[in-house]
């Protein structure tokens, strides 16, 4: 089962100048068979991502992209802070372990590699530096290849997965129309709903995958 897990929405991400439409549009066109919307720092209303994923047809499965103070983190599954309080990653963590909710890093060398990271004078660190950062081993899946990174940041990831194997996943962490479905995640199970992604997800059941139909 072919999901993609990470992607953003207009007006709801400030960021994105996709609608929903466009993204179930994009992802159901490369054959895809859901898709996560992960607005930044905020969720959809309860019962309206329902509503839309019946009036287009198509899966749509909520999740949030959470700011944290080591990135961006991608949550799947129940929160018990207001998202207007914030997480610490060590608090998002602690919770985690107990409500069965699914996090994994996106984007996790943007900050050191490739073009932004250059233009702000980071030196690149080497795989065992990446793989030796406390938040790698303790979410559940990282975030390889999306829309918004550079080769040179999923071949350092690539590397750091060699020296500390974690589950993969794969995600468009699409901010455009077109982009959602390039990136997504192969499942072994079938999904139908969040608790289904996240105890997948949590079990390392995932693959990374890039689609070109």
């Amino acid at each position: 089962m072919l999901i993609d897990l990470h992607a953003h929405t207009t007006p709801r991400s400030n960021c994105s100048s996709a609608t929903l439409e466009e993204l179930v549009e994009s992802a159901r066109s490369r054959g895809l068979d859901a898709l996560c919307i992960t607005e930044h720092d905020v969720r959809w209303p309860e019962g309206e991502l329902e509503d839309a994923s019946r009036l287009l047809k198509f899966p749509l499965i909520p999740g949030v992209e959470l700011s944290t103070d080591v990135g961006h983190v991608l949550v799947f599954g129940p929160l018990e802070r207001p998202l207007w309080l914030g997480y610490r990653f060590e608090q998002l963590v602690e919770e985690v372990a107990r409500t069965g909710t699914a996090i994994v890093l996106p984007h996790p060398v943007r900050n050191v590699a490739g073009a932004r990271a250059k233009a702000a004078g980071h030196v690149e660190p080497s795989a065992e530096v990446v793989a030796g950062w406390e938040h790698w081993s303790l979410v559940h899946a990282i975030e390889a290849v999306s829309t918004q990174t550079v080769s040179s940041e999923h071949e350092l990831t690539a590397a750091a997965l060699r020296v500390a194997p974690m589950p993969s996943v794969g995600a468009s962490d699409a901010h455009g129309p077109g982009l959602a479905g390039t990136f997504a995640t192969d499942f072994s199970a079938s999904i139908v709903d969040v608790e289904g992604l996240a105890a997948e997800i949590r079990a390392g059941h995932v693959r990374p995958v890039r689609f070109e139909g």
